[in-house]
């Protein structure tokens, strides 16, 4: 067939499977993908809509670390109001 007889949508697509070749390839070759990041970037914009924004971003990081159970750095300092700071261990 003529190349005029090739639709532009199928011309597109094959200049982006060749572009992208080696990148496809490497799917294939290599065990590696980045769908685990993916699901902890979408899990902490899920949890920063349902809480409808944070007082503060001390606040927003202790959340994102209690949901996937990891261990935050346990001395801070603590601020109440009216009252200087408290160091809490």
């Amino acid at each position: 067939p003529c190349s005029s007889d090739v639709s532009t949508y199928l011309k597109t697509s094959l200049k982006t499977l060749r572009k992208h070749l080696s990148a496809i390839r490497n799917t294939f070759i290599y065990p590696y993908n980045n769908g685990r990041i993916e699901g902890i970037n979408n899990k902490i914009k899920v949890l920063n809509r349902v809480a409808y924004g944070y007082r503060n971003f001390s606040n927003y990081k202790n959340r994102i670390l209690l949901h996937f159970k990891l261990n935050p750095n346990t001395t801070q300092l603590s601020y109440k109001k009216n009252e200087e700071h408290v160091l809490t261990a």
